[in-house]
């Protein structure tokens, strides 16, 4: 393979084979001819180099021949990077032919495009990518066996691999988001779980990336500070970082390593938590209804209702996929009483605190659980006092809080107020505010 330019200043001399070299502007590396330096006004021509050593070009083609592969020389051309090597070249990535090399054109700020992928893996598609995966985890209680990103369906250890990646790269990492094949962990092990602190995660995140490096495979397990960190686990971790990232624009001081569980049922300690309520018997359909702002029968609620706890079958897994996707997709904007309600705030992903919980109450309902509104005043963990409003959902003999403006809760615990302080000046099927 010879790349020529054609320059208008240079002389081409003839060797003895009969085909041309250019002269003061190419280097000869192990069989190919690399162009250092071009004109701005001349242009490359992708050849392949016969056994003979004379230029052919594979097709006969003409000026303008779609066959013809031209393009600009420039210093902003994009660059080729071969992610496996053996036969011709398949710039597309869509040749049947054996051996075929895919390449992946990386542009100047960063975004590679794998071969056949028009949108093309960038870091925000990764982190949305990641936020998906996070969801389909605390729904199902496992890895899905491929992961959708930038158009393509990757494996959980090539897009681990990706993850990691853009992971040190958000933490200064000079490093390219180049996809490669990497096996899954053959045995994975390992049962540590609790908090890493951001240095901690980083240091395990550079560690698994090296591994990968050295055996073309995701590891069984990783050594940390809390000890051995399971494959599964670890993907779970790194997945919730880069979603809080990608909600915050930031990445967390600490991440809370947990275990995948298929869990269905509300864990037992969450029933004598101060923010959530006994069940009284009381009768639920007007906690079923629509009201002005939280507008269950609206097509846009219903669908994302039903694609959220698509395959679930029980209450608390529907109400918990509802409740993290309102938490990492919706951001906080700080204002008094509704301004959107729940149709708004879906379209303008943000709200406060009254309108995500219209948003979370409308959702609740238009997957046929109970949901309520209740409005208290509670001492938030900066030390400021206001009056707030958060959710409350139905599952079995409880209701539990939902408060989705904070990263800090989960369904069930509240952590950015102090609970046990709280004074509740009202519980409603409908807000009136």
């Amino acid at each position: 393979m010879r790349y020529v330019c054609m320059l208008l200043a240079c002389m081409l001399l003839m060797n003895t084979a009969g085909y041309a070299v250019a002269a003061d502007n190419t280097a000869s590396v192990a069989g190919y001819t690399v162009e250092e330096q071009c004109s701005e006004h001349s242009q490359c021509e992708l050849m392949n180099e016969s056994e003979t050593g004379s230029l052919d070009t594979g097709e006969q083609s003409t000026a303008g021949d779609p066959g013809k592969n031209e393009s600009p020389c420039t210093p902003d051309a994009d660059e080729t990077t071969v992610t496996e090597s053996g036969g011709p070249l398949n710039v597309n990535g869509s040749s049947s032919s054996p051996g075929s090399v895919t390449v992946n054109l990386e542009n100047s700020t960063g975004t590679v495009r794998a071969a056949g992928d028009s949108a093309g893996i960038t870091s925000v598609t990764i982190r949305e990518a990641a936020a998906d995966l996070v969801k389909y985890i605390e729904t199902h209680g496992k890895l899905p066996a491929t992961v959708s990103v930038g158009g393509q369906k990757l494996d959980t250890a090539r897009f681990l691999d990706l993850m990691l990646k853009d992971l040190l790269k958000l933490a200064g990492s000079r490093i390219s988001l180049t996809l490669r094949t990497v096996g899954n962990a053959p045995n994975p092990s390992g049962s540590a779980t609790g908090k890493l602190s951001k240095s901690a995660y980083l240091k395990v995140a550079s560690s698994v990336l090296k591994f990968i490096d050295s055996n073309r495979r995701a590891p069984n397990y990783v050594s940390s500070a809390i000890g051995k960190i399971s494959y599964d686990n670890l993907v779970y971790a790194v997945a919730s970082i880069l979603t809080f990232q990608g909600s915050s624009g930031r990445l967390p001081n600490y991440v809370t390593v947990k275990k995948i569980s298929t869990s269905t049922a509300p864990p037992a300690s969450l029933r004598n938590r101060a923010e959530n309520d006994p069940y009284t018997g009381e009768s639920t359909s007007r906690y079923l209804a629509a009201t002005a702002n939280c507008q269950v029968n609206d097509q846009a609620i219903k669908s994302l209702a039903a694609n959220l706890t698509a395959g679930l079958t029980g209450a608390w897994d529907k109400a918990t996929a509802i409740f993290n996707w309102v938490r990492d997709r919706i951001s906080y904007s700080f204002y008094y009483n509704t301004r959107y309600g729940a149709v708004g705030t879906l379209r303008y992903r943000t709200g406060n605190c009254v309108d995500h919980s219209h948003l979370l109450v409308a959702l609740f309902r238009a997957s046929g659980i109970a949901a309520r509104y209740v409005h208290g005043t509670c001492t938030f963990t900066s030390g400021n006092t206001y009056g707030h409003v958060w959710a409350q959902v139905l599952v079995g003999d409880t209701w539990y809080a939902a408060d989705a403006t904070s990263s800090k809760n989960s369904l069930g615990a509240v952590n950015s107020w102090n609970t046990a302080t709280a004074n509740i000046r009202g519980i409603y099927a409908s807000l009136p505010f």
